[in-house]
């Protein structure tokens, strides 16, 4: 039970990375507890006033859902509850159709990958590499989307990382809602944070030390030498 678990965090990341690499500049990408709290979903909202649809996976035995109006309250809803086995055995085919359902156009060639790609990227390829492990990994965003009532920022991981105090400036960066929480990914272990990411592309260690994941990546253009270098104290 516990390795599905794993497996359906690690290839919800991946689904939403992949996709996100297609379209790098379309999307908000948030992490959200519907229903009172009751599902675990990373969601991709398009980016404006009206977000025109959202795609959601949920990553605790769910389904990849494509709301065609805004935050997913319209009726017109599809789903894809195998979407797990198409990302285990035909992914570039399903984020095509998944794609084209949403009426983007699949590029040819995937653009360059941007800082948010890039931590996007980071994370995805990290949680890849903690399956089957005993410890429990996994990445949360900086604030609780949800119905229920304990949703908003997340102090108690921000407040772990002294590096995010030097840096006000951040709270001024473009984000869903105004609110400059969700920009933050923490990668847990053991539900204790080790890692913040920022969309910015930068991140931030526990013992205030921070580095530009974009910087890193001109070196050598591969996200592997980039999360040694950033996490190799951390790595399963």
């Amino acid at each position: 039970m516990e390795t599905n678990r794993q497996l359906e965090e690690i290839m919800s990341w991946r689904f939403i990375t992949e996709f996100w690499r297609r379209f790098p500049k379309r999307f908000y990408l948030i992490e959200g507890h519907p229903g009172g709290g009751q599902y675990d979903c990373l969601v991709l909202m398009t980016k404006g006033k009206n977000p025109q649809f959202a795609i959601d996976v949920n990553r605790r035995g769910g389904s990849v859902h494509i709301h065609q109006n805004a935050f997913g309250l319209g009726d017109d809803i599809t789903l894809h509850s195998d979407w797990l086995s198409r990302m285990l055995q035909s992914p570039v085919i399903f984020l095509d159709e998944i794609a084209q359902e949403v009426r983007l156009v699949p590029p040819k060639h995937l653009p360059t990958s941007t800082p948010t790609t890039i931590v996007f990227r980071f994370i995805s390829d990290f949680l890849t590499h903690t399956i089957g492990r005993l410890e429990r990994w996994e990445c949360r965003n900086g604030y609780c989307d949800t119905s229920g009532d304990d949703g908003g920022e997340r102090r108690d991981l921000f407040e772990q990382f002294p590096g995010l105090k030097e840096r006000e400036s951040l709270r001024k960066i473009e984000s869903f809602c105004g609110e400059y929480a969700y920009n933050f990914w923490f990668l847990l272990k053991n539900d204790a944070p080790v890692l913040c990411l920022d969309t910015s592309g930068v991140t931030y260690c526990r013992d205030g030390s921070s580095y530009d994941l974009g910087q890193l990546y001109k070196c050598q253009r591969k996200i592997w030498p980039l999360i040694f270098e950033v996490a190799r104290d951390i790595l399963p």
